[in-house]
């Protein structure tokens, strides 16, 4: 019985102990492209690169996204996330799986910056078959409970789309679709648990 009693504490400290090493977050993103370099193949079989224009608000990207972290030291955490994103012109919507890695400055309830990837897995075949998301950023939390942080983040990501046998973007006859890349900034808001 005294065994079974030790080795109960020894697991309800160790579980205690684990559970301070993990936190999550959830952000909304409000994303503002810079550029979108497209790929495509013409009549002639000439590889053609142009810049697709935007017009209009800005604002052509939202999404959502989630993130589960394990501490591997007291600054630097490694975490897998997942989210949803749509953008406009052109009209693609996607889900996203992939790792964020972060590194706090002083520590967990301060000012970060973070790398993440994830593969853009695609709702609709016809408009781009794959995918890739980069993204840098610096975030900061401007309130902090005991609980949870409300957070902000500054970021540079980029897209990339894999566009075989999609729908053509610029509407031209023999129009073969190759690639899509957009590289945008972006604000979020998010809450750190």
């Amino acid at each position: 019985m005294k065994q079974f009693i030790v080795m109960a504490l020894v697991l309800v400290c160790g579980l205690g102990y684990s559970q301070s090493r993990w936190d999550t977050s959830i952000e909304l993103d409000f994303v503002f492209p810079n550029k979108k370099d497209y790929f495509y193949i013409d009549g002639k079989n000439k590889i053609i690169d142009t810049e697709l224009q935007d017009e209009g608000f800005l604002l052509s990207s939202l999404g959502i996204q989630g993130s589960y972290n394990y501490y591997l030291f007291k600054k630097l955490s490694i975490g897998v996330l997942g989210g949803f994103q749509v953008q406009s012109r052109p009209d693609f919507s996607m889900l996203k799986l992939g790792g964020v890695l972060r590194y706090h400055f002083v520590d967990r309830d301060n000012v970060y910056i973070y790398l993440q990837d994830a593969n853009n897995f695609t709702l609709n075949k016809s408009k781009f078959k794959s995918g890739n998301n980069l993204r840098f950023g610096l975030g900061f939390p401007f309130i902090k409970k005991d609980y949870f942080n409300i957070t902000g983040n500054l970021f540079f990501e980029q897209n990339y789309f894999k566009l075989d046998n999609a729908e053509p973007l610029l509407g031209m006859r023999e129009e073969k679709p190759r690639s899509l890349t957009v590289k945008s900034f972006g604000i979020s808001l998010g809450v750190k648990f």
